[in-house]
């Protein structure tokens, strides 16, 4: 299942990558390479004008787009071919086709997820350490059956608090039954258990009721993302203790696992909430982010000539080490909290 965690994390980085190369061929700007993850390289082959390659470091993967800056200009190929011949409108459509298909793919998720169901239960998020729930035997990941919501599932252990109690948990497709004596108060916390839950599940529906629902849902994740980032933004200058709510690779790929251990469906269900927050993150207007390039290109539209290369290489230098050390600092909390 940690293969399929892997593998389907990657494909939501492959997809946005595939919205660029589909743009490109539609507008006949030439794509010199489309690989899968990063070199060295496994495998490769010319078909067309393109090459395409396998490669060792299979995280996502990357283009090679001609002229995608007038350095960059391949002098064998027609000018038509060349990313920076082509009208502004060709030029944002490319730039924009990434973010485009990662929001058709979450949309496409949540649609399948809606037409199978989810059943409405307890996902266990994380437990505290040596708690009631963790010396009986629930594990992070885990699902408390039988419960629709959080009120029913507090409901019933203030209805049970002091009495031998058993929960129904599927873990990893099996379901085992977990039996508990409930302390007769909460803690000074409000527990009994001692676990961080959230509420799961989502009612079955009908084929074209769902893709309604789940285009609202799309657009409502994505109104809610932009303004997250927004405020996170703010933040940065405000108030650093957001920093431990971010995630990066190794967190996400934890989040992967307890979805997966829950169930394909849940897996789905969360490659489909990051596809449309890849999307939000990407049309910022950051320095080598779609939503930067778009700004480049708009800059370059109004001013009529290109960047230079020396203040493009300084903004994007700058950008990269920013990303970089915040992707590095986080990565690092990750590993810890592994712990």
């Amino acid at each position: 299942m940690s293969i399929l965690v892997f593998l389907g994390l990657s494909l939501v980085v492959i997809v946005h990558e595939f919205g660029h190369f589909l743009m490109s061929k539609i507008f006949g700007v030439a794509v010199e390479e489309f690989g899968l993850g990063f070199p060295p390289r496994i495998w490769g082959k010319k078909i067309g004008k393109t090459f395409y390659s396998i490669n060792w470091i299979f995280w996502g993967g990357f283009l090679k787009i001609n002229g995608l800056r007038p350095e960059t200009e391949r002098k064998g190929l027609p000018e038509e071919t060349s990313f920076i011949r082509q009208k502004f409108y060709k030029k944002a459509l490319i730039i924009s086709g990434g973010v485009i298909i990662n929001f058709l793919l979450g949309w496409a998720l949540l649609c399948l997820v809606m037409s199978i169901g989810i059943p409405q239960s307890i996902l266990v998020e994380d437990i505290q350490p040596n708690s009631l729930a963790y010396v009986s035997g629930i594990q992070k990941g885990d699902l408390i059956l039988n419960f629709n919501n959080a009120d029913e599932f507090n409901k019933y252990l203030d209805e049970n608090k002091g009495k031998e109690t058993s929960f129904t948990v599927k873990r990893d497709g099996t379901e085992k039954e977990i039996n508990i004596v409930l302390p007769p108060e909460r803690s000074k916390t409000g527990e009994y258990l001692g676990i961080y839950y959230s509420e799961t599940g989502v009612q079955k529906t009908g084929f074209w009721q769902s893709t309604v629902k789940s285009l609202n849902l799309s657009l409502q994740m994505t109104s809610f993302y932009f303004t997250s980032y927004l405020t996170l933004i703010i933040k940065i200058f405000t108030d650093w203790s957001f920093f431990q709510n971010l995630v990066g690779p190794v967190g996400l790929f934890a989040m992967g696992s307890t979805a997966s251990k829950a169930g394909l469906i849940y897996l789905l269900q969360l490659l489909a909430t990051l596809s449309i927050n890849l999307m939000v993150f990407n049309f910022f207007p950051f320095p080598i982010l779609d939503g930067g390039w778009l700004l480049i290109i708009l800059i370059e539209k109004i001013k009529g000539s290109s960047l230079s290369q020396k203040t493009e290489q300084i903004i994007n230098g700058l950008a990269f080490l920013i990303l970089f050390s915040a992707f590095f600092a986080i990565t690092i909390k990750d590993v810890i909290n592994l712990f």
